[in-house]
C-alpha cells in the first residue's frame, strides 16, 4: 500500500487572515502565503527577486483553530493541495488558483522563536469556554555558519 502524501507551501502569512462562515455553518480560513524569491549570486550572495503569494484556504474545525493560533507574518507550513476556484465578479468569470490545506503548522525550521498570543474575541465566545493562550517555543537546528534567509 502506498503511503497518503500531500504538498506541503512552506512560506509566511503575508496578510491577516479571516474567518468567515460558509451558508452551511462551516468554518472557512482566509488567508495568503508569501514566498521570498532569492537569486543566487557568483560571489555566494543572495539577491531578493521579490515574493510570490498565494490564496490558502482551511475549512472546517482546522479553520477556527489555524485563526485562533496564527496571525499576519508567522512563518508556516501549508499542508494540503492545490485547487483552481472559478466564480463571477462583477459580471467577468474568474478563476483562482488556490491552496486548500488541510493542516497549518508553524515552520520550525527558522530560527529559535516565541509566539505568545492573548486569545481574540469570538463570536462563538458564549457557547464556549475560554481557554488561556500560553507561549509557545520552537527551536530549529543551526548547524554552524548557517545562512539564515531571514524576512
Amino acid at each position: 500500500m502506498d503511503p497518503r502524501t500531500k504538498t506541503a507551501l512552506p512560506g509566511y502569512l503575508s496578510r491577516t487572515p479571516q474567518l468567515k462562515r460558509l451558508s452551511d455553518g462551516l468554518a472557512l480560513f482566509i488567508g495568503q502565503i508569501g514566498q521570498k524569491q532569492y537569486r543566487e549570486e557568483a560571489d555566494g550572495s543572495l539577491t531578493l527577486l521579490g515574493a510570490t503569494y498565494t490564496k490558502l484556504v482551511l475549512l472546517g474545525e482546522h479553520a477556527e483553530e489555524a485563526f485562533a493560533d496564527f496571525a499576519e507574518g508567522d512563518d508556516v507550513v501549508a499542508i494540503g493541495s492545490f485547487k483552481m476556484r472559478s466564480y463571477e465578479h462583477r459580471g467577468q468569470k474568474v478563476e483562482e488558483r488556490q491552496f486548500q490545506a488541510t493542516k497549518l503548522v508553524f515552520d520550525t525550521t527558522r530560527e529559535r522563536y516565541r509566539v505568545e498570543r492573548r486569545p481574540r474575541p469570538r463570536a462563538e465566545a458564549a457557547r464556549e469556554t475560554p481557554r488561556a493562550a500560553g507561549a509557545v517555543e520552537f527551536r530549529a537546528a543551526q548547524p554552524g555558519g548557517a545562512l539564515t534567509l531571514g524576512r
